[in-house]
């Protein structure tokens, strides 16, 4: 836990950087994965500077699993590439409106995949 509480804080810090990072040379599947990754990272990140409450451990339990949902997406489709780097250079160079334009996406995905978790244990 200890690695993911320091993951998330630079990739909070690294998110307010400059665009100094080169451009990613990305497959668009890779590329989307990344975004969702990112997203995920910043709004854990959120969630841990908030407060130590239930509702903040909660909230860091669930944006856990999608952090590790796109990351095993991004190595099960590429696993020699090393996908914490590749987000920590797309932190530095993503600015907060572009989440704002991928946020519905990235939703929709954990929200639809939640629902077949949930769908999954109600079934006999």
């Amino acid at each position: 836990m200890k690695s993911l509480t320091a993951l998330i804080s630079a990739a909070v810090l690294l998110s307010a950087a400059p665009a100094v990072a080169q451009e990613l040379n990305l497959a668009p599947a890779d590329r989307a994965d990344l975004q969702c990754m990112a997203l995920v990272a910043v709004m854990a990140g959120v969630a841990m500077e908030e407060g130590g409450d239930e509702s903040a451990s909660v909230q860091m339990a669930g944006m856990s699993g999608g952090l590790m949902y796109y990351l095993g997406r991004l190595e099960g489709r590429s696993p020699d590439v090393d996908w914490l780097a590749q987000l920590t250079a797309y932190l530095a160079k993503v600015e907060a409106e572009d989440f704002e334009a991928f946020a519905p996406r990235c939703s929709k995905e954990l929200i639809e995949k939640g629902q077949a978790l949930v769908d999954f244990g109600g079934k006999p």
